[in-house]
């Protein structure tokens, strides 16, 4: 972990572009990739801002170094600026905290001066994890999370913990979503059985009985499977399905297991008759 001292206006600029300029490379030790890079805002401007306590809003997730020996990388990121800088830090993700200064913690070491950017000891980096929110972060880490989110109020405060969410909301309006390519398997599924069994049962519930034609004049409901296709050994047929109406729909997206026998509603005597009072719905 380590501390960058950056000015107000820069905060925005680098989480927007997830890069940092630096005079010198970083050694003793060299930047790793993953490596916490706190965006510190510098001291006099936290007075003016009335940010003495809250000096850190967010960090950024190291991921390379490029070499900028003539300062033409510089001017390509930050073509107004004036200054050029021998080495660009690329971060990979910007991760919101929730507010606070170093100088507040219980630091084994001091953390002041200019110095871009000071090496943080491990000790003291184990108090400063407890403040990132991993869970709010550009690429959400729950592993990392010390304090879990149900729990920030009640660690540090209401007014922090809605600040903590701003600086969250601010990461999002600045850099576009994270993307991540899933591969999923699915089974094929025959919309005609469905719409065959809808036929059938008149779109009544098999559960309930409930029919939405007469009260709403259409005709509602959904097919599913009495369990599920995949580790149940069912099969996309007749006697694996039933037609629901929205509400038993609902019921079974939720898990909840249940026996037609518990069920006490009105159930029609034909109604009642295709339901196998064997048979746990899910």
């Amino acid at each position: 972990m380590r501390r960058l001292n950056v000015r107000h206006a820069q905060v925005g600029e680098c989480i927007k572009k997830s890069l940092f300029g630096l005079s010198r490379k970083p050694r003793n030790p060299e930047l790793q990739p993953g490596e916490l890079l706190l965006l510190q805002l510098e001291k006099h401007e936290a007075e003016l801002l009335g940010k003495l306590e809250s000096r850190i809003d967010f960090a950024l997730v190291f991921d390379h170094l490029e070499h900028d020996p003539d300062g033409a990388v510089s001017r390509s990121y930050w073509p107004q600026a004036i200054q050029t800088w021998s080495y660009i830090v690329h971060c990979s993700a910007a991760v919101p905290t929730v507010p606070f200064s170093l100088e507040l913690l219980n630091l084994s070491a001091t953390y002041s001066g200019q110095q871009n950017p000071r090496y943080i000891v491990p000790e003291d980096e184990k108090i400063i994890l407890r403040y990132l929110q991993w869970n709010l972060g550009e690429v959400p880490d729950p592993e990392k999370q010390v304090i879990p989110s149900s729990q920030l109020a009640q660690t540090f405060g209401t007014e922090r913990t809605l600040k903590a969410i701003y600086n969250h909301d601010r990461i999002v309006t600045l850099r576009p979503p994270a993307k991540r390519l899933v591969t999923e398997q699915r089974y094929e599924r025959n919309q005609s059985l469905a719409d065959g069994l809808k036929s059938y049962y008149e779109h009544c519930c098999q559960v309930c009985g409930q029919d939405f034609r007469p009260v709403y004049g259409v005709s509602v409901a959904d097919t599913h499977h009495i369990h599920y296709l995949e580790g149940r050994g069912a099969r996309h047929q007749r006697e694996h399905s039933c037609c629901l109406s929205e509400s038993s729909s609902g019921d079974s997206h939720n898990k909840f297991s249940f026996q037609p026998s518990d069920i006490n509603l009105r159930v029609s005597k034909r109604l009642a008759r295709t339901i196998d009072p064997h048979r746990s719905f899910h």
